[in-house]
């Protein structure tokens, strides 16, 4: 009876395993997932740099600092201001992007920080010739 409970733990131990290491590859095959008709014929120099706020009745407006670099670097690129959950920046590819967004709930003050760093993906292996496309540049600010 002991021997069958251990081996019991045993198999579910692998099952486990098993399915978490294939979940991980899925995951990663997802971020890796090229849909040609997002290729781009010449290799680009800039992109949208996408960001996601809350609009909401307690802020209608979100103040937005910009850091070129990561956010711990403290390089200011600009200050701004939205009214808008969703702002497209056009900004240059290969550059670490970082946002801070501040925001009031309930009386407090909450700082929302994000940063990404867009790259040109060559999509050639996968479609026609030429296939440059953007990887990265969304930065999730909401609440």
């Amino acid at each position: 009876m002991y021997k069958l409970k251990y081996i019991y733990r045993i198999i579910l131990i692998l099952i486990i395993t098993v399915s978490i290491k294939f979940t991980a590859c899925e995951q990663e095959d997802l971020d890796f997932y090229i849909n040609c008709y997002d290729c781009l014929s010449e290799i680009p120099d800039s992109a949208d740099l996408i960001i996601y706020l809350t609009i909401n009745e307690e802020n209608p407006f979100v103040p937005l600092v910009f850091y070129e670099g990561n956010y711990e670097d403290n390089i200011v690129d600009w200050i701004d201001t939205t009214w808008s959950d969703t702002l497209y920046l056009y900004a240059e590819v290969g550059i670490t992007y970082a946002v801070k967004a501040t925001y009031q709930q309930d009386g407090e003050i909450v700082v929302a920080i994000d940063g990404d760093k867009m790259k040109v993906v060559d999509g050639e292996g996968e479609c026609y010739p030429p296939c440059y496309i953007i990887r990265g540049g969304t930065l999730d600010l909401t609440l």
